[in-house]
């Protein structure tokens, strides 16, 4: 009789159905734990992933913190920049206020760092026009504006008033009271300085080193020719654009000069002419003596950033 329970087609068909089930389970089982493995291993992957980016951040930020850090060879290196001021061409010309500018691009090889400023103004001369020597009628100089070659020159003069030393500041030879004569003899200030107010700006970032007013030239020179040391370093990054800006406040002013000097003597546009030029010193009296001439004068104002290079590939690494 058991037997026959046993073998039952119907407890055969349950016991199958019962295995089909387990099998079932089991690999639901299994593909659940196959993803829960992949869910923890990409889990720990991200937790690598986010610690070494979290390293990186880390010596990236300490790497840049300070222009120190920055990779890359050291070099000394000059911004210039030149300015150039023009002389009179005319009657009314002035400089006086006129805004003259220079912009350069810092190099793709590495960013820039300036230390210091520096200033230097170099002298040329220009002619005034035709003028008249006595009687004579007017004579063949060059037209105004004109640059002549002179042996002023190429010569450097400061680029503030007050690097002339006592300049305008002694009214006569004595102590004590003086006439108004002995007053109107004495120059407020020396020909070819230059004095100026002066900008510098970060055309790329549209960054000003300075508030809405401008510096004054006098800052540029100090004693002993010493340069401005800034308080600390100005960076430029590869490909700026740097744009110096100067305003001037006076007319350089005039000089006489022994025109006997101007090379040819006595040739080219001097050839007719008394006074510059057509002959030398002869200690004579005559009219075709030594000859001087009044000439206007302008030049280029050289302003230096002072720093150094720092020369890196085109792509540093981080």
């Amino acid at each position: 009789m058991t037997d026959n329970l046993f073998n039952d087609p119907r407890i055969e068909q349950y016991l199958r159905r019962l295995g089909d089930r387990q099998k079932r389970t089991e690999t639901q089982l299994s593909s659940l734990v196959d993803r829960y493995n992949e869910i923890r291993n990409s889990y720990d992957l991200s937790q690598s992933e986010i610690k070494r980016l979290q390293t990186a951040l880390r010596r990236t930020a300490d790497r840049i913190r300070y222009i120190e850090d920055i990779p890359g060879k050291r070099v000394p290196y000059f911004m210039n920049f030149e300015i150039s001021v023009p002389g009179p061409d005319n009657p009314s010309f002035t400089i006086t206020g006129q805004r003259l500018s220079d912009v350069k691009q810092v190099s793709m090889d590495g960013p820039f760092v300036c230390t210091s400023y520096l200033s230097a103004f170099r002298i040329k001369t220009y002619s005034l026009g035709n003028y008249t020597y006595g009687e004579d009628e007017s004579k063949g100089m060059p037209p105004a504006g004109t640059e002549i070659v002179t042996p002023l020159t190429g010569r450097f003069r400061p680029v503030a008033s007050t690097a002339d030393a006592f300049e305008g500041a002694y009214i006569g030879p004595g102590v004590g009271n003086q006439t108004l004569a002995d007053a109107s003899l004495v120059k407020t200030f020396r020909p070819g300085t230059v004095d100026f107010l002066w900008e510098v700006s970060d055309e790329g970032t549209d960054r000003q080193r300075q508030n809405q007013i401008p510096s004054p030239s006098r800052y540029l020179f100090s004693e002993y020719d010493r340069p401005l040391f800034l308080p600390v370093s100005d960076f430029f990054e590869r490909g700026s654009s740097i744009k110096i800006q100067i305003s001037m406040l006076h007319d350089l002013g005039f000089v006489e000069v022994n025109s006997t000097t101007f090379p040819p003597n006595g040739a080219g546009n001097f050839e007719d002419s008394a006074i510059p030029g057509g002959s030398v010193p002869d200690g004579s009296d005559n009219a075709n003596g030594p000859g001087r001439v009044v000439l206007g004068l302008g030049g280029t104002l050289t302003f230096t950033m002072l720093g150094y290079k720092i020369l890196q590939a085109q792509s540093p690494a981080v």
